[in-house]
């Protein structure tokens, strides 16, 4: 099990090199989620990646951000530098740029599928194991249980995210800095609003997270690797977390007083475990002080060792002696010298192992000696002097592990251009969906299958009847969505509406038809070409891309949203109850930020929230692309209100409905 410490200087790269890390992940300016952290240039990423070498710690770079069509030459190319600069993974969230790097890496280079994916399950791991990823890091919101369950039945390696920053949105699934100020946090750029202050507080900011006690648990799951959260943070942070993870993994007991110099450091009006503890609720939020700062963090004389080496010290009857060595990478060097008469006292196994187990500064660990030097003398300068050669000749064969990568840039695949764009509505709750002769389709949520409204709009829909599954389903409820999938079927309802990578592996085993929804982060052809080779019929676009960038993607394997509070923030808290259970669920409820915009809250399955915007989305008055379908999506609108959409998009009825404080979203900027 590896401690994965952030990296977004030199200066944290080395504090991590020293305090224990055993790998670190490091970024180039571009396309990846923390562009705003200093990063590294080519220079500096080529002497980062010879100090880890040197040092026996892993390079993992960052490629983790939603990519354009135009900028796809532009990361193959960087994917190829460093590639041929030596990094050792690569973390990847945009499925097209992750499907094109294996066919350029030919696998020589592993492919670990970003936290950005939103992996909650199972599912979700294995649909990455299909893919070509050979690590997944898992949603920072899943308790003991979920892990230890996905740990048990994974077929690659797992990551964990173990202290840090916590976003209160599932990473990839926050669109709120991107539409209100701009900023997407799915490129980089998040302003995280969830760390402003709203009418109620700072309702929105999370504890930092700090799993430092549970150490232990994750090596007995079986977890490849435990990271650090803190690009944007200097040296003195990256060093004294990767010290305390990296002492408690090799053994040091864990102790309260460790996590309150943690705190001190940097925490949120402290820590919180309640994702691992499966306690969500009041307690896990909490905020910065003002005017503190990150005290400068004192190292401790600590070395972390990273390879075992042997040495064989063996003498003939000419008093020829041959020193060897070889290290846990299995790299060998010889050395040979002449020894002296013994005229007091010659040389013994305890001399040589306290002057061959010198390997301060180093990455390097005595473990066995044997030796055999027949009553000879070897001052101890002479074994020193060998030491360090040997030491040398072995550092020498740690050479940069390069991959190869051949850029082949995909060939966008062409489909039929749409002829007309049919209308869909999604409903978020049923209370007052309509039925319309305008309407193609209709989503339900798969939660209101069993209601008498859902069955109603299913005998007037028929096989236009769609079921949105939630959008992200842990492994503690997979019983309960399957009996809901199963029973959907039954009622003739055959087509699913997935947001995760995990709903199209949870699919795969039935006879169900499969569209793409926003989840998916589709924000270029390769990206829905790829979705729709997993046997999706059509993806929803990224409602973060431009009409200009849409009318590239537009045919008829494509949609966009045209109407409705744009989804913000999918939550695994509850900030209108106490995290176990509502009473207040049916009731709106709207959380107001200091310009007194009111966000609607809804309470989603297995008491998660889903914070959407305070504007409606509206483009009736608009020449849209032709894509398969505009969907619609009603959240807290009155039946009369909705027919009045409708008719405004169908032309059917009033042509141009009045709208007061709409948006346009990112559509037209």
């Amino acid at each position: 099990m590896e401690i994965l410490a952030p990296a977004g200087s030199y200066a944290a790269l080395k504090a991590a090199v020293e305090n224990g890390a055993d790998a670190v992940y490091m970024g180039a300016p571009q396309f990846n989620a923390r562009v705003n952290a200093q990063n590294f240039t080519d220079d500096e990423f080529k002497n980062g990646i010879e100090l880890c070498k040197k040092n026996g710690v892993k390079v993992y770079a960052v490629l983790n951000t939603l990519i354009y069509d135009n900028e796809f030459k532009e990361a193959l190319a960087l994917g190829e530098k460093l590639t041929n600069l030596g990094v050792d993974a690569f973390i990847v969230q945009d499925i097209g740029l992750a499907t094109a790097m294996k066919k350029c890496t030919l696998g020589s280079v592993p492919l670990h599928a970003s936290t950005q994916m939103s992996i909650a399950n199972l599912d979700g791991v294995m649909k990455a194991a299909e893919l070509g990823f050979t690590r997944a890091v898992l949603a920072r919101e899943l308790s003991k249980k979920d892990i230890e369950f996905i740990a048990k039945n994974s077929p690659i390696e797992l990551e964990v995210f173990v202290h840090g920053a916590l976003c209160v949105c599932f990473s990839g699934q926050c669109r709120m800095s991107a539409v209100i100020g701009g900023r997407s946090g799915n490129r980089g750029a998040c302003a995280q609003p969830c760390r402003l202050p709203y009418e109620k507080g700072y309702t929105l900011s999370l504890k930092d997270n700090c799993l430092l006690e549970y150490v232990r648990d994750f090596e007995k799951m079986g977890i490849a690797s435990l990271k650090i959260e803190g690009r944007m943070k200097g040296e003195s942070y990256v060093g004294a977390v990767t010290a305390a993870y990296a002492d408690a993994k090799r053994g040091e007991p864990y102790s309260e007083s460790k996590k309150e110099e943690l705190s001190k450091i940097f925490s949120r009006d402290g820590f919180t475990d309640g994702y691992f503890l499966n306690k969500t609720g009041k307690k896990m939020f909490g905020v910065r002080k003002e005017n503190e700062t990150i005290p400068p963090y004192i190292k401790e004389k600590k070395e972390y060792k990273r390879y075992y080496i042997d040495f064989s010290v063996k003498a003939d009857e000419n008093r020829n002696i041959v020193f060897s060595a070889t290290d846990s990478e299995n790299h060998s060097a010889e050395i040979s010298i002449t020894g002296e008469r013994a005229e007091n006292f010659p040389t013994d196994e305890a001399q040589l192992m306290k002057n061959l187990s010198r390997l301060g500064g180093t990455p390097y660990e005595l473990r066995n000696l044997e030796c055999d030097i027949k009553g000879n003398f070897i001052p101890a300068s002479k074994i020193n002097d060998v030491r360090r050669q040997i030491i040398g000749s072995l550092d020498s064969m740690k050479n940069i592990k390069k991959g190869s990568f051949t850029i082949k840039l995909p060939e966008k695949k062409v489909y039929p251009k749409a002829e007309k764009t049919l209308l869909e509505v999604q409903y978020v709750t049923l209370k007052n969906a309509v039925c319309s002769e305008d309407i193609s389709r209709v989503w339900l949520p798969l939660t209101s299958v069993k209601e008498k409204k859902f069955r109603e709009l299913t005998e007037f829909y028929g096989k236009n009847t769609g079921i949105v599954l939630p959008m992200i389903i842990r492994d503690e409820n997979r019983r309960e969505i399957k009996n809901l999938i199963e029973h959907a079927l039954s009622c003739g309802v055959s087509d699913f509406l997935c947001g995760n990578i995990g709903h199209i592996y949870t699919l795969s085993g039935y006879d169900a038809n499969l569209y793409g929804d926003t989840g998916l982060n589709v924000t270029n052809a390769h990206s829905k070409d790829a979705y729709l080779d997993m046997g999706l019929k059509n993806v929803t676009l990224s409602f973060e891309l431009t009409m200009r960038k849409i009318q590239d993607l537009a045919d008829n394997a494509s949609g966009i949203l045209i109407y409705g509070r744009l989804p913000f923030m999918t939550m695994r808290n509850c900030i209108k109850g106490n995290g176990h259970g509502c009473e207040n669920k049916n009731k709106p409820y709207y959380l107001k930020d200091r310009m007194s915009k009111e966000f609607l809250v809804t309470c989603e399955y297995d008491c998660s929230n889903e914070i959407w915007n305070s504007n409606k989305l509206w483009l009736a008055d608009k020449e849209l692309p032709k894509t398969a379908f505009g969907r619609m999506i009603f959240t807290d609108e009155s039946e009369s209100e909705i027919r009045e959409v409708i008719n405004a998009y169908s032309g059917t009825g009033i042509a141009e409905r009045e709208m007061k404080n709409f948006t346009r979203g990112l559509y037209y900027r």
